[in-house]
């Protein structure tokens, strides 16, 4: 396997599942942690010298890359500490909590100890409104939506036992600012359990889709400054004084730090589609939209571009041509498109299958129980992803049941309307319908099907039609397509150009 970064190699205990799709994805890791995880690194320093910043690394690197991130522990506990339902924190962490709200009430003039505690009180909701990973994880588990670099945070798991340990008073009275910044590094910054290397097998396909690239590069590093530093720099300004606030409080030189590194992914498998995931997050960013919505729209559409990771490197692996997708528009209980979309959705199961039982016999284990649990453990960390979050983002239907299909909700399609489109452009419905097609496989009209099946007088292709007008009735609804005529429609993105930068 030609690996990217080159000279990143996986090691002797690679799983199964990587060495397919390159280490890893992980079956725990929600929806929202890819984007995260993707401008994490993104946001982070690339060398030793804090350069990089808002910056991809160089795509031409053929050696490990690594990113540096600065945990904001002081602001994390800010945000979620007082609100978390998870009754287990260390003492220390209960009295740094204080501490800080000490010191931001200290920072706020002509106001009386009510009025402070209220203003307080009202940034933490506005942050907490934020929230997009709670569940029933510990206070320093959770995160935000990525509004601005200062709120992306790493993943961050308590030392237990560590922390039960720390003395607060003793920490803040030592003149060694080591010892007083175990408050704040006695946390586990690089398990991955949470953001467990998705977004970061996302990252290095983005990465090798700039090659050759430079203009785009520098394009969609712009865009990515103005969604998180332009768009979110009123938010970033007060997250900034939080931790400031909090680093001066507990007299630190320098901001805690940890230094990650980057895995790999097998180069040939997403070459072919990686130009066009980067083409793709361009036209989607270029649109001036509210950046929440966009926020929203990145996560999902990053998932639609790793599902396409994950069926494409199945298929390229096995060696044979790249499964479509059938779509489902009508989403009728007797319908012949239900059973040709039922029926797809085995067969590009079935690639995922095939692909993990012939790496399985690949691989030296000693019995077939080990080798068993290997694949059903590769099953989980590859289908089972495409699976759940295909259900999640309901491009797979129904949530439970028989007959299970692909479909596009309406998220998924404006996603891939203003990924495919450029702002303020338009295409025919026709040409649209072929994009869909050429980028992702999937089969919504009778002229893709046709191509499909590889049967130009398929009797088949006429029960697409009427799923091509469901689709069509759709894009209507939401303000995506123009009847010109009877014949005629067209497909536009509304949206104006982010301006500022530029022009390519």
């Amino acid at each position: 396997m030609q690996t990217f970064p080159r000279n990143v190699k996986p090691g002797n205990n690679a799983t199964l599942a990587s060495l397919i799709y390159g280490n890893r994805f992980h079956a725990d890791q929600t929806l929202i942690e890819y984007l995260i995880e993707f401008l994490l690194i993104f946001c982070a320093e690339k060398d030793d010298e804090g350069n990089g910043r808002l910056a991809f690394h160089n795509p031409y690197s053929h050696e490990e890359l690594s990113y540096t991130v600065e945990p904001r522990m002081g602001l994390k506990r800010f945000i979620f500490f007082d609100k978390s339902k998870r009754n287990d924190s260390a003492t220390v962490d209960k009295m740094a909590y204080q501490e800080l709200l000490g010191a931001l009430s200290n920072k706020i003039d002509d106001a009386d100890s009510a009025e402070k505690t209220e203003f307080l009180d009202a940034l933490q909701d506005l942050f907490h409104g934020y929230a997009v990973v709670i569940r029933k994880r510990t206070w320093c588990a959770q995160a935000m939506l990525p509004v601005c670099p200062e709120v992306i945070f790493c993943e961050a798991m308590p030392k237990k036992k560590v922390r039960e340990t720390l003395n607060w008073d003793k920490l803040c009275n030592d003149p060694d600012m080591k010892q007083r910044m175990k408050i704040d590094t006695e946390f586990d910054f690089d398990k991955r359990n949470f953001l467990a290397r998705g977004g970061e097998l996302y990252y290095l396909h983005i990465l090798l889709g700039l090659q050759g690239q430079e203009e785009k590069r520098a394009k969609l590093e712009w865009l990515l400054n103005y969604l998180l530093m332009v768009q979110g720099k009123k938010m970033s300004n007060i997250a900034e004084f939080i931790q400031k606030t909090w680093e001066e409080t507990m007299d630190y030189d320098e901001s805690p730090k940890q230094r990650l590194r980057l895995a790999y992914i097998p180069e040939q498998v997403y070459q072919e589609i990686a130009s066009d995931s980067v083409d793709e997050l361009i036209s989607f960013l270029s649109c001036n939209m509210h950046p929440i919505k966009k926020l929203e729209l990145f996560a999902n559409g990053i998932m639609l571009q790793v599902m396409r990771m994950l069926a494409v490197a199945t298929t390229t692996y096995i060696g044979t041509p790249r499964e479509c997708w059938i779509i489902d528009m009508k989403g009728s209980t007797e319908d012949i498109i239900k059973k040709i979309a039922a029926s797809n959705f085995r067969n590009v199961e079935n690639t995922f299958v095939t692909a993990l039982g012939q790496q399985s016999i690949q691989m030296e284990r000693e019995d077939i129980e080990s080798r068993m649990q290997e694949v059903r453990k590769a099953r989980k960390d590859s289908l089972e992803i495409f699976r759940s979050k295909g259900k999640e983002l309901q491009c797979i239907i129904p949530t439970t049941g028989p007959y299970e299909r692909f479909s596009l909700p309406e998220d998924s399609i404006r996603f891939l309307v203003l990924a495919i489109i450029r702002p303020g452009n338009k295409m025919t419905i026709d040409m649209f319908l072929s994009k869909l097609y050429a980028n992702y496989g999937i089969v919504i009209g009778p002229t893709e099907y046709k191509q499909f099946a590889s049967k130009p007088d398929d009797p088949l292709a006429n029960s697409f039609a009427e799923n091509k007008c469901a689709f069509q009735k759709f894009l209507k609804a939401t303000g995506f397509l123009h009847e010109l005529s009877d014949a005629t429609s067209v497909v536009i993105n509304p949206y104006d150009e982010v301006e500022g930068d530029e022009r390519l």
